[in-house]
């Protein structure tokens, strides 16, 4: 139903579109919508590169200011988080989500969208997270009514008071959720097009004019809802990770304007916004409407969270609090190994490691769910050994300490050729992108071929054993956000046309509950890769022979 069709029905109380007179029109309502997605339990700044130095950026401490500094300056604000509070850090791991509420009632948010994270560990802490929170957690497209824990508690929509007007807010989450996450048998998700659309309807009916909805589908998702939906004209979205607006940096590269502006099917325009990752970035967006609930004006600017705006210097002191037991935390052993782990730069760059294999083994059984089949680790992307003996969470932070998350992307056979190409492509300068871990798949290349043609044969593992790579194929990849962004020269993954979605799972914290699993990790290097013509000078026989493996390596 259009949104003009719902008016003339009555449904407002007998005020149709053509009742407006022209000073209804021009008097407005004006308000600014702060908003942030996909934070992921980050706590603490992230570290960042921005004109070429180290920068420390984004936390809960600097939130808490800018949001202080905006309920004082902004005109009717109201506070918005687009989903995925859950994982990402050991912040939690420890508290499952209840640090990231203690901060967010005191950023003074007042809805929030439910992301696919938040059903990671099932219903249970879902519920307790839930119940403790002083603002509206909505998804309209989730069906909790078998799920008992849940029941009556998650809203389709929020209707909030701002500024002496009505507003309402329609929650939406990845129906994916049910591949990627572990939300149970007792819930399931529905067409985030009808969901949005039948609540749109029903808050119209009730008198609610000025709608938006609070979107966690991703930025390509929210620009075809902002197509197909009649009655709402501004979409804050989330799990995507998409930097949006402009920077001077040369080191961000935003996926688009902010806001990105999309027509609706009356032809009116539709704002999408959205604020990145991790809380790096925080959304504003001035709106004014009119008495109709059309926007009258709009103007919006994504803010870099850089060490310029100050911190709340008491939720720094709490932030501390907070850490206390991570430390301990740190020191938790969570598995042991039989063997050395190895992740020597000398190793790790140039040929397969039994560190990386393990890496992509627990990549791909961590999605496992979305039916990967293949999975590649960058030689880059290990930066350290793990002893023989227990295997702590410190040291595996030490080993992933990039806080990348896991991307997985429908690749063709020609460009997992083209991948694994560029990963041997340096392989004489010891260069991170070498893939020294992979699993699901088994290569050789040949050093005396040309650069680009080095790959000789690749097979990837099947039901009927190992067949050879079909380069018109279809393959489920995951790799890390760094190469799948076209980090270290991988192109192919960057441009790749297939489906691909960041689980936003962090490579650490995956890893971890992948040997946790095991409990005693073997170790074993068993020919995923084989080099030929390896030329004897390019052998690092110190760094095999310090870790007793000499004779499991190079095939």
């Amino acid at each position: 139903m259009r949104r003009r069709e719902v008016l003339k029905a009555g449904f407002l109380g007998g005020m149709v579109a053509a009742g407006v007179s022209r000073a209804q029109e021009k008097s407005v309502f004006e308000m600014t919508l702060i908003h942030t997605n996909d934070t992921h339990a980050h706590i603490d700044p992230t570290e960042l590169t921005l004109g070429g130095k180290k920068v420390l950026v984004g936390g809960v401490a600097r939130r808490v200011a800018l949001y202080d500094r905006f309920r004082a300056s902004e005109r009717n604000p109201l506070f918005l988080h687009a989903g995925d509070v859950f994982q990402g850090t050991l912040y939690f791991s420890q508290y499952k989500g209840l640090a990231d509420r203690y901060f967010m009632h005191r950023e003074g948010t007042r809805v929030m969208a439910l992301g696919n994270h938040e059903f990671d560990l099932g219903p249970g802490p879902l519920a307790d997270f839930v119940n403790g929170a002083r603002f509206g957690i909505l998804s309209a497209n989730l069906d909790a009514s078998r799920e008992p824990k849940l029941n009556g508690k998650i809203k389709p929509y929020a209707m909030v008071r701002v500024g002496g007007e009505t507003l309402g807010i329609i929650g939406l989450t990845t129906p994916d959720t049910s591949i990627i996450a572990n939300p149970g048998p007792t819930l399931s998700f529905t067409d985030p097009v009808a969901a949005t659309q039948n609540s749109v309807n029903q808050l119209l009916a009730r008198g609610v004019n000025k709608i938006i909805v609070l979107s966690h589908l991703g930025y390509l998702a929210d620009m075809e809802l902002a197509r197909k939906v009649v009655g709402t004209q501004v979409i804050v979205g989330g799990h995507s990770h998409t930097l949006l607006g402009q920077f001077p940096y040369p080191e961000l590269k935003p996926a688009g304007p902010y806001p990105t502006v999309v027509k609706n099917p009356e032809g009116r325009d539709v704002l999408v916004v959205q604020s990145w990752e991790w809380g790096k970035v925080v959304g504003k967006l001035r709106l004014s409407f009119n008495q109709a609930g059309l926007l009258s004006a709009y103007k919006g600017e994504a803010i870099l969270m850089t060490p310029e705006i100050a911190e709340d210097r008491f939720a720094a002191e709490a932030v501390k609090v907070f850490a206390i037991p991570i430390a301990a935390l740190q020191a938790q052993v969570v598995a042991s190994t039989k063997v050395d782990l190895i992740g020597e730069r000398t190793v790790v760059r140039k040929r397969e490691s039994n560190l990386s294999n393990l890496i992509a083994d627990g990549m791909r059984w961590k999605t496992q769910n979305a039916g990967v089949q293949i999975s590649f680790q960058n030689g880059g992307g290990v930066r350290a050994t793990i002893p023989a003996g227990p295997i702590s969470v410190g040291k595996i932070y030490e080993v992933l300490p990039f806080a990348n998350t896991l991307v997985v992307v429908d690749l063709k056979g020609s460009e997992v050729l083209s991948s694994l190409e560029n990963g041997v492509s340096q392989w004489e300068q010891g260069s991170g992108r070498f893939l020294s871990g992979v699993a699901g798949l088994r290569y050789a290349f040949d050093l005396s071929k040309p650069v680009g043609s080095r790959v000789t044969s690749v097979e990837v593992e099947t039901k009927g054993g190992f067949k050879p790579l079909d380069p018109a194929a279809t393959y489920r990849t995951v790799v890390n956000s760094f190469i799948a962004s076209g980090g270290d020269g991988f192109t192919a993954l960057r441009d790749a046309k297939g489906a691909r979605y960041d689980t936003g799972f962090s490579d650490a914290e995956s890893f971890l509950e992948y040997v946790r699993s095991l409990e005693t990790v073997e170790g074993r290097l068993d020919g995923r890769i084989v080099i030929f013509n390896e030329p004897k000078s390019g052998i690092e026989q110190p760094a095999y022979l310090g870790y007793g493996v000499r004779e499991l390596v190079g095939a």
